[in-house]
């Protein structure tokens, strides 16, 4: 066994196999990092709305100071914490001194602390557009967690079919050598037959024409194994290397049909419909029912009003609560028809149900997809068993052939023809399990649970 291996930035790996080759595609292509990266970009955007909860500190000072006079001097500083919608506690502190501050601004020499809240009583009351983006980041971290689920379903399925390619391919070149030197074999067998006088000359040149066929066939399979190779280095390309060669001899199309023919068997009636196209389209109606539900709450009027405690000590450091110090404020404001929010509300509720319309439509497709591949298997089973006949009885065909052409009773022509149906048999056999193969594959994509490993070794 060929086993090749490389560092790359500390850590190694070892691509022997499909297994470790999938291993080395989500640690190391860039676009399974970037399938990461959307996953961190719904943590960040949840993280930033809840964010809209943070407490918040606002000060601001105003001073004139004018012919050796203090005209005023008016400060306020305020924190201020969001509870769940639109409310808020206050904790903040007034300062108003001068001779010619504004009654509604002066306070004593310390100032006045004060404790207060706000609410909206009716739009806003239990749902704001605070509360709406925190709704809407938990829905697009599912959404963008699907999108990063797709796009390594997409590389994984492309990197498998390229991986299962370059086994077919390699697989054929198994199939071009070994009818190769049987020509070989059988020209150097006719050459000496000629030279003994047992066989025409004209076979020689017969056979020889047959041998360049199949060296010319030879050699474009050949040609598929470097091109499929190349696609390969495609995946497992890397800034500091990039391989030749990334797999061992040992590794063959035969073993992942057997494989592909077991997850048939145990698992395609089992494995559940986890597609992420539809965990985003569900995670996109959750954002759009939020949207809608936003803009319903602004056709209600806007109420809004404080109340402040205020401080009854003198000391800035002391806050003394009591009843009879308050301040307390209200407003209220509407429009008088309402078109832009009930209008803004019915585009919200329509693209809600063109999502809707679209989930249905792409749940529909994919068990369409899968109904198909279901039928698909088992036409391809029979096929395969057919195909698995046709390659025994051709085999028995050109054995019995050779035998009846060197015993003179059959052709060269004959002969090479029963041997080019053996070929063409083994072939279309080969193409069958690949197909399989692919099915399997497409399988696991549909489904969406990035289970390629069950057809792994």
């Amino acid at each position: 066994m060929v086993t090749i291996s490389w560092a790359v930035k500390s850590q190694s790996f070892d691509i022997r196999d499909y297994n470790s080759y999938l291993a080395y595609i989500k640690n190391n292509h860039v676009l399974a990092k970037q399938a990461k990266n959307q996953s961190e970009i719904a943590k960040r955007q949840l993280a930033a709305a809840r964010g809209n909860y943070d407490p918040k500190i606002n000060s601001d000072i105003q001073n004139k100071y004018f012919n050796s006079k203090n005209y005023y001097t008016v400060a306020k500083a305020e924190l201020k914490q969001p509870i769940y919608t639109s409310q808020y506690l206050k904790l903040g502190y007034e300062y108003g001194q001068g001779t010619f501050v504004g009654p509604e601004d002066l306070t004593s020499q310390g100032g006045l602390p004060f404790l207060g809240i706000e609410a909206s009583l009716l739009q806003g009351l239990m749902f704001d557009k605070r509360r709406a983006e925190v709704t809407k980041a938990k829905f697009y971290k599912d959404y963008y967690e699907a999108e990063s689920r797709i796009q390594l379903n997409d590389l994984l399925l492309d990197a498998s079919q390229n991986y299962f390619e370059y086994l077919f391919v390699k697989r054929v070149l198994g199939l071009q050598t070994f009818f190769y030197n049987i020509a070989i074999e059988r020209q150097k067998g006719i050459v000496a037959m000629a030279i003994q006088g047992e066989r025409a000359a004209v076979d020689t040149i017969e056979s020889s024409i047959f041998l360049q066929g199949r060296l010319m066939e030879r050699l474009g399979a050949e040609t598929e194994v470097i091109k499929q190779k190349n696609e390969l280095n495609v995946f497992t390309f890397n800034q500091e290397t990039r391989l030749p060669e990334i797999l061992n001899q040992t590794d063959s199309l035969d073993i992942y049909y057997n494989l592909a023919t077991g997850y048939l068997l145990s698992n395609f009636n089992r494995d559940t419909l986890n597609n992420p196209i539809l965990i985003q389209y569900a995670a996109k109606s959750g954002v759009l029912e939020t949207e809608y539900r936003w803009r319903r709450e602004q056709i209600k009027p806007k109420l809004d009003v404080s109340y402040n405690f205020l401080s009854a000590s003198d000391r800035a450091t002391t806050l003394l609560l009591n009843s009879n110090n308050y301040k307390w404020g209200a407003s209220l404001s509407f429009p008088l028809f309402f078109r832009n929010p009930v209008n803004e509300s019915k585009i919200a509720k329509l693209g809600l149900k063109n999502n809707q319309f679209e989930l249905q439509n792409k749940s529909n497709q994919i068990s369409a997809k899968l109904g198909y591949i279901s039928q698909s298997v088992a036409l391809l089973i029979d096929q395969l068993s057919n195909a698995e006949k046709s390659v025994r009885y051709s085999k028995q065909l050109v054995e019995a052939e050779r035998v009846k052409f060197f015993n003179g009773e059959s052709s060269l022509f004959i002969l090479n023809a029963r041997e080019t149906k053996w070929f063409e048999t083994e072939l279309k056999l080969l193409e069958y399990k690949m197909k399989l193969i692919n099915l399997v594959l497409y399988t696991i994509h549909l489904r969406g649970n990035l289970n390629y490993e069950l057809i792994q070794k």
